[in-house]
């Protein structure tokens, strides 16, 4: 069961590390209060809209299909070093099913020889298969695995950092009604002394939901201006929210279900 249980961990973990490259310098996932910006009751205008998402697994579960990229690129401190890792997913709550895309894209440090890895899983049901090109993987989940691995799911509760939010305007994005908001990461550059280059975010909510359609950010900081500069960007998109989406094994899988011995 446990090896089984990896490949669907797979999304949740890629969002924990996403999540993880920049908790230390924030003071909290979530601001409860935005900056008002003069929208407020007593002047006779509507009341900033609340700007705290739902988490991903209420946001996520709340939505018949989707499809989302995840993105996380980064450059430095060497100039010629750079990373990206890249997870797209779409899912479809009638096929009961869902397709994830991971890629990882890197070049070391002094541009040395770049390397690059791309994953695919898909899961119908209580089937899963994964891998790339010829190279699959077939499992298949009892029942009761499958309870379990729900079970699990619900216990992730995951938030990308947004400190003081302040609220733009509302705005449709990817055909969803929403509320924009801007923020900046708190205490950016305090523990380690760099100087802060950047430190723009920004997101939108669903008007309905009041989950995550839309989500950027882009920090940079420097010790040393000619040889340690870092910048990262996270980015996080919805498009085809509850619009038909048809999920299949491809040819290779179904090749590979043939020959697995069922456990």
């Amino acid at each position: 069961m446990k090896l089984k249980l990896i490949f669907g961990l797979t999304f949740a973990v890629m969002l924990l590390m996403a999540c993880s490259l920049t908790s230390k310098t924030g003071t909290s996932p979530t601001s409860p209060g935005p900056t008002q910006g003069g929208n407020n009751s007593s002047s006779g205008q509507q009341p900033t809209p609340n700007p705290v998402p739902v988490n991903f697994t209420d946001g996520l579960a709340s939505l018949n299909s989707y499809q989302m990229n995840f993105t996380i690129h980064s450059i430095g401190p060497d100039p010629a070093q750079s990373s990206s890792f890249v997870v797209l997913t779409q899912y479809s709550q009638d096929q009961e099913a869902q397709f994830s895309q991971i890629t990882n894209n890197t070049i070391p440090a002094g541009g040395g020889e770049p390397s690059t890895s791309d994953t695919q899983i898909y899961q119908i049901g209580n089937d899963k298969c994964s891998g790339s090109e010829e190279d699959w993987s077939w499992s298949s989940l009892a029942p009761n695995e499958a309870e379990m691995w729900n079970l699990l799911q619900s216990m992730f509760s995951l938030h990308p950092l947004i400190n003081d939010p302040v609220f733009v305007a509302a705005e449709t994005v990817n055909g969803i009604p929403s509320n924009h908001f801007t923020f900046k990461i708190s205490g950016l550059g305090a523990s380690s002394g760099a100087t802060v280059l950047a430190n723009e975010g920004e997101y939108w909510l669903a008007v309905e939901g009041q989950y995550i359609v839309k989500y950027h950010l882009h920090v940079g900081t420097s010790t040393d201006p000619t040889s340690n500069i870092l910048n990262e960007d996270v980015s996080i998109e919805m498009t085809g929210i509850n619009q038909p989406v048809s999920i299949a094994f491809p040819q290779g899988c179904l090749d590979t279900s043939q020959v697995t011995p069922t456990p």
